[in-house]
């Protein structure tokens, strides 16, 4: 699967990640963090980001813990967009 995040913390990240049968997001992105060496878990990004799995947007305060990936994912996880 293809991973693409986006923080402050860690800039642009594009990973490719090879997933043993289905996997949480939850935890994808907690290792990825892991990998990367960041303090950061994916709770801490749950409730601001926006995430867009093979193209198609999940709803709003849907929890990253009840969706699960394969391989052929490709999920990009964003900031939501502040007013100002």
């Amino acid at each position: 699967m293809r991973l693409e995040l986006i923080t402050p913390t860690t800039g642009r990240v594009v990973k490719e990640v090879v997933l043993k049968g289905t996997v949480k997001l939850s935890d994808v992105v907690d290792a990825v963090f892991n990998e990367l060496g960041v303090k950061m878990r994916y709770s801490d990004l749950e409730p601001y980001y926006l995430v867009v799995i093979n193209g198609k947007q999940l709803e709003e305060g849907v929890r990253w813990d009840i969706i699960y990936l394969d391989d052929d994912d490709y999920v990009v996880i964003i900031p939501f967009a502040s007013g100002g």
